[in-house]
């Protein structure tokens, strides 16, 4: 028999701020920092298709530093990597998952003389997953970890 964790999808919210370090023509390379308040899913156990146990709480927050490179144009489009250190909690353990993210971003920036306002679409990916391994209760929370991130993004540029 098989066992299975599954989570339902969540919308959370986060905060990113970056700093340009090269602005230049078309060409914008900016160092970033994120942090993404806790947020909570419900993990399910099933063990050969049939519910097994009692619904679980999983907790997770992370904070990220990065680099960003954007090409301005009418579209701007973009790509960068960031390091994330997500914080996962079910139901008192905890674990810590250190792995990189590389994300891509199209978006468009309002043309203004003072602040910039902008809004956009990123998807991410982290560069490395551990699933469905449960040899220790570290990988068991390590495989309930986001394996992608959608997100809808506004803001002011300076």
């Amino acid at each position: 028999m098989t066992g299975q964790l599954n989570l339902d999808n969540k919308t959370v919210y986060a905060a990113r701020f970056g700093y340009s370090v090269v602005d230049v023509g078309p060409a914008l390379f900016q160092i970033t920092a994120g942090y993404q308040p806790e947020s909570k899913a419900t993990v399910k156990a099933t063990l050969g298709g049939a519910p097994s146990g009692i619904p679980a709480e999983l907790k997770q927050s992370h904070w990220s530093v990065g680099a960003m490179f954007n090409f301005k144009a009418v579209v701007a489009v973009g790509a960068g990597l960031e390091y994330r250190a997500e914080k996962l909690d079910l139901e008192g353990e905890r674990t810590t998952y250190n792995r990189p993210w590389i994300r891509a971003n199209i978006g468009y920036a309002i043309p203004s003389p003072l602040v910039k306002p902008f809004f956009g679409l990123e998807v991410a990916f982290p560069l490395t997953s551990t699933s469905n391994k449960f040899d220790s209760m570290e990988n068991v929370l390590k495989s309930m970890a986001p394996k992608n991130q959608i997100g809808i993004y506004a803001g002011i540029r300076f």
